[in-house]
């Protein structure tokens, strides 16, 4: 069995879900790869999401006139519920090393509060980011809490789980990657990180716990953030920002 099973790809086509949402909302319906099924909408979420967008042939129901809503109360929808199949990804690294430019990947190690990696997921495309890869078991799958979180820039991503983060690192060297760790107990600091143009994947850990050991000793080098460890660490999503601030600061600098 490779990195991308069988089972990840049956859970991604076939369990739809209901995202929720004013920009993850807008930002599916105008994605022609993201296949749509119904949508639950207010008068007012239905002026600012079609001003640039087509209405979509499917079920459409008003959430003022309607008794129940689809998804728990305490969910903030914005007006705008929409139910989605889970978008078709890559089914294996290769499919985004094909061109010849630098990439840079970010990894989680189990990060699954889907909260945190939706915060990743615009915090990677912010920063030009090839790929983000998580873990199939222990890690947030797609669904409404992490695409809201994202806000519309799930649509723009690649978003993979495996089975098997060291398997994934040591494909990912072969194909010439150099695989950072972050780890705050670490006296070598991203900030004086330079690689010039080699493809790039930085594993981040779950907070709390960090990077696993088995995860670490796979890691071409062991990397800190420059700041005051002695209070806590960091949120995750903040340091992953920080982090891709420093290697996309850096990438050409030096060789």
């Amino acid at each position: 069995m490779g990195m991308f099973s069988k089972r990840t790809n049956n859970i991604r086509e076939n369990s739809a879900y209901y995202m929720f949402g004013l920009h993850a909302v807008k930002a599916a319906i105008k994605n022609p790869n993201r296949k749509i099924h119904e949508l639950w909408i207010s008068q007012n979420a239905r002026l600012k999401i079609f001003t640039d967008c087509e209405i979509p042939n499917i079920p459409i129901f008003n959430i003022e006139k309607s008794k129940a809503l689809p998804i728990s109360e305490n969910k903030v929808h914005q007006g705008a519920i929409l139910k989605v199949s889970p978008l078709k990804q890559p089914k294996d690294i290769d499919e985004i090393h094909e061109n010849k430019k630098p990439k840079l990947i970010v990894i989680l190690d189990k990060v699954s509060d889907p909260q945190n990696v939706g915060n990743i997921i615009r915090s990677s495309l912010f920063f030009n980011c090839n790929a983000i890869i998580n873990t199939l078991n222990g890690g947030s799958s797609e669904n409404g809490s992490l695409v809201k979180a994202a806000s519309g820039t799930f649509e723009q991503v690649h978003y993979i789980q495996v089975t098997n983060i060291a398997q994934t690192i040591v494909k990912l060297q072969k194909l010439g990657y150099v695989i950072i760790g972050l780890d705050e107990t670490s006296t070598e600091k991203i900030s004086s990180f330079r690689k010039g143009n080699s493809d790039i994947a930085i594993v981040f850990g779950a907070e709390g716990k960090g990077i696993r050991r088995l995860t670490k000793e796979y890691c071409d080098m062991l990397l800190s953030i420059d700041g005051n460890h002695a209070f806590s660490s960091l949120n995750v999503s903040t340091a992953v920002g920080i982090t891709l601030f420093n290697i996309q600061s850096n990438r050409f600098d030096g060789v």
